[in-house]
């Protein structure tokens, strides 16, 4: 496998929609509009083999989110995800999280579980988390801005983890 990283381009939208819907079809990921500045591609001799969508949710946290990889357990998914903490870092954002339902693939990558959730959020009011205000506050937006309007809530079980990008970001500077 010949690996390539790459912000995407608006030609890359039928192969990441493509990707996207299988794994929304799986029950793996949440549908997600394409948006070419919002989205990784990892490729493999020209064809697209992967996706990782970053959205901030603060000025200060970024979501990394819809990692898939075409092919599992070729190191798309990591290549992806670390491509994606150095990209979030050179924003100025100073921690990276994500929603998941394989929270130990994240908690691997130096991810921590945080004892908050935004779906969690949107059912209800919740008792003060143990964890930086930058965090509770883009917690909150995100329920209010997509997980209360989404179908998926009364069932969801997504994990919150976060990474702080102190290091990555020093790694750039």
């Amino acid at each position: 496998m010949s690996l390539s990283l790459r912000a995407a381009q608006a030609a890359d939208r039928p192969f990441v929609e493509a990707l996207i819907a299988r794994e929304v079809r799986a029950g793996s990921v949440l549908p997600r509009a394409f948006d070419p500045e919002a989205f990784l591609v990892a490729e493999d001799h020209g064809a697209v083999v992967g996706t990782l969508s970053l959205q901030a949710w603060s000025d200060g946290v970024i979501e990394l989110g819809t990692v898939i990889a075409a092919v599992p357990r070729r190191g798309i998914g990591r290549a992806l995800v670390a491509a994606g903490l150095e990209r979030a870092a050179t924003t100025g954002a100073r921690w990276a999280v994500v929603l998941t339902g394989c929270p130990d693939y994240f908690a691997a990558q130096g991810f921590e579980p945080m004892s908050d959730a935004p779906w969690a959020r949107a059912r209800g009011p919740v008792a003060s988390p143990d964890q930086p205000e930058e965090l509770t506050a883009a917690i909150g937006y995100k329920a209010a801005a997509s997980c209360r309007s989404c179908p998926h809530l009364r069932g969801c079980r997504q994990a919150l983890l976060a990474r702080p990008l102190t290091e990555a970001w020093e790694a750039c500077a």
